[in-house]
């Protein structure tokens, strides 16, 4: 069964389906009408015949010139043609002439058979005996030009009903596509991070402002959840930074004082995971602040080619200490619109990443390309990976894989390079670099 994938497809399908069955009606009625004609005149036709030559075709000429004169006189057959020809084709009689020879049986006259008086009709040839023949003719336009007369009644009639189902048609699509588009664009502003944004409800009421109603109650009670979810996150990260950052102070002060080694050990290992708690919280309400969507105020008209070249020259020294290489392959300018230090955190984050999960020795490589509509981004690197099936996962908050989670991190590098991506409109994809990771960020040009 065909599939319509779209308003305007099902619209046109209707259409389509609706004008060829207005023109077969048309056409069925037009036809059905004139063969209902063409009968009847048929049948008056035999009638007459019948009537002027008899039931058995032996009279003399004579006679039938004075049958044909008396039916001619006729009221009720005034109308009627009839011609009698002899077995050469001379005329003997009757109220009408022919310019060419019929044939024998019933057919169809028309204007060009040049009959006064006569624009379409039906004729009747039989064989009377003595080689000769009797013509009968009646017309079966009640009026010249009836056929084109009800060809435009027909036009007039059907046309109007196709325009007004066109046009309803129209103005349906109009109307269900305005109220399409105002609930895509409600969407698209909500995925963007616009949690306040509801679509529009029109005053006069109707099935159309009670759909928008109900959408926009589901969508406030979405907004309350997630609100309920981050603000539960939130207090957890405010209301802890505080203690963690007391508890690392005392565990800096305690360390001073230590006596022995073992001491000292302990607690350089206690701050440092005290660290690690802070720098989590830390990234957590970051991530928070990207999703909120508010740092869009700060966008401004910036080159992401002139920023890589930037962080990469800032990052190069310390990825070196690391035993690893880093290399800015190619850099074309790419002008986008979006905030500076929130690109320059993705940037750091996307090599910092590298440098945590790939063995000494890793090259580390950052591509900017742009085409008519994007600007593209990529950090490639020669280590181990990302399986394909743990991807969605990598990027995911606390998103830890098997084979790092006795490595340092938090899993929420990658999870805040992604907020940072959605902020701006773009998409990111791990892919396979064969061997290693290659991360394509993608926004859209200016």
């Amino acid at each position: 069964m065909m599939r319509f994938r779209s308003l305007r497809a099902l619209t046109l399908a209707f259409l389509l389906a609706f004008l060829v069955a207005t023109i077969g009606t048309g056409f069925a009625i037009h036809t059905a009408t004139q063969q209902t004609i063409e009968r009847l005149v048929d049948r008056r036709i035999q009638a007459v015949s019948e009537e002027v030559a008899g039931a058995f075709a032996d009279r003399s000429p004579e006679e039938l010139v004075r049958r044909i004169n008396a039916a001619t006189r006729q009221r009720d057959t005034g109308d009627i043609g009839l011609l009698l020809l002899d077995a050469d084709g001379r005329r003997l009689g009757g109220n009408i002439v022919l310019p060419r020879r019929l044939p024998i049986g019933v057919s169809t006259v028309a204007l060009k058979d040049r009959i006064a008086g006569l624009s379409a009709g039906r004729a009747l040839v039989r064989d009377v005996g003595h080689g000769m023949t009797l013509a009968t003719i009646a017309e079966t336009e009640p009026f010249d030009d009836y056929n084109a007369a009800r060809a435009r009644i027909y036009l007039i009639g059907f046309g109007s009903i196709v325009l007004i189902v066109v046009g309803g048609m129209i103005f349906f699509v109009v109307t269900i596509g305005r109220r399409i588009g105002e609930t895509r664009r409600t969407v698209d502003a909500i995925i963007d991070g616009d949690m306040a944004r509801r679509v529009p409800i029109d005053r006069s009421g109707g099935e159309f402002a009670q759909q928008a109603m109900a959408f926009n109650r589901m969508l406030d009670r979405i907004s309350d959840l997630m609100a309920s979810i981050s603000n539960v996150s939130n207090d957890i990260a405010h209301d802890l930074r505080t203690p963690l950052a007391r508890l690392r102070s005392q565990l800096a002060l305690t360390l001073r004082r230590a006596e022995t080694d073992a001491q000292r050990a302990g607690l350089e290992t206690a701050i440092a995971m005290s660290d690690d708690l802070l720098e989590m919280f830390a990234a957590m309400l970051r991530i928070a602040e990207v999703e909120g969507g508010d740092r869009r105020a700060a966008f401004a008209a910036l080159d992401l080619a002139a920023l890589a070249d930037e962080i990469a020259t800032m990052m190069q020294p310390v990825v070196a200490d690391s035993g690893r290489t880093l290399v800015l392959d190619t850099a074309a300018p790419a002008g986008i619109v979006g905030d500076r230090q929130l690109l320059g955190q993705m940037l750091v984050n996307l090599i910092e990443n590298a440098v945590r999960h790939t063995p000494v020795g890793t090259q580390m490589t950052i591509e900017v390309g742009a085409t008519a509509a994007m600007a593209i981004l990529v950090v490639t690197d020669t280590g181990p990976g990302i399986p394909a099936d743990q991807r969605k996962l990598a990027l995911r908050r606390f998103g830890r894989l098997d084979a790092s989670r006795h490595d340092g991190g938090q899993g929420l590098g990658l999870a805040l390079v992604e907020a940072i991506t959605r902020l701006h409109r773009g998409t990111i994809l791990l892919e396979d670099a064969a061997p290693g990771l290659r991360v394509v960020v993608t926004l859209p040009i200016r």
